[in-house]
């Protein structure tokens, strides 16, 4: 396993690219999951009666 390795060291980057790539799957989706509630916000008309 270490000889092939040192023989195609582009292997452990397509790995940590996986790796990077599924964690911010997962984050994504736990953040979709999890969404804070929505708020309606409300606009005040300026009164121009002064």
């Amino acid at each position: 396993m270490k000889n092939t390795l040192r023989k195609r060291p582009w292997i452990l980057i397509v790995i940590a690219f996986v790796v990077l790539i599924s964690g911010w799957i997962f984050l994504l989706k736990l953040a979709s999951e999890h969404r804070p509630e929505s708020v309606a916000i409300e606009t005040i008309v300026p009164d121009d009666s002064h």
